[in-house]
């Protein structure tokens, strides 16, 4: 489980700091059910984890953009900012096995568009944040 200090490695970041206030301490089970309820106020969280909080709780992520429901009920946004909040963890990963997991939701979503917005234009956005995902991906040296 990751400590407090595993959310905010940066001491004194408060976008860290309010991540482990959202999810410090919760397991993947109840984290998952805590995104759920409201992923509109708890999305950015995953963005501003300290690397190790966000290896423990990037199943929480995973499980949340590949588990089945109606198009209608995305907000765009959620698939969206996942993928920058991606993104930005892959800047301060460098080389371990979270990164193929990552690599295999990026190919999830980038591969099912439809399912994360009804309309083309925001299917497109979030193809783009993913594809960004992407490229970050390939610039990592593999083992």
């Amino acid at each position: 489980m990751p400590t407090e200090k595993d959310f905010d490695p940066w001491n004194g970041c408060l976008d860290a700091q309010h991540a482990w206030k959202q999810f410090g301490g919760l397991d993947l089970e109840q984290a998952h059910e805590k995104l759920c309820e409201n992923p509109l106020n708890y999305q950015e969280d995953f963005m501003f984890m300290g690397p190790k909080a966000f290896k423990f709780y990037f199943p929480v992520v995973d499980r949340f953009l590949r588990r089945e429901r109606e198009p209608w009920e995305f907000d765009d946004s959620q698939a969206w900012i996942l993928g920058k909040a991606m993104r930005l963890q892959l800047e301060r990963r460098n080389d371990d096995e979270l990164l193929k997991s990552i690599g295999d939701l990026c190919q999830h979503v980038r591969t099912h568009l439809s399912k994360y917005a009804t309309d083309e234009n925001e299917q497109a956005e979030i193809g783009a944040a993913w594809l960004e995902v992407e490229s970050q991906l390939a610039k990592k040296p593999s083992k």
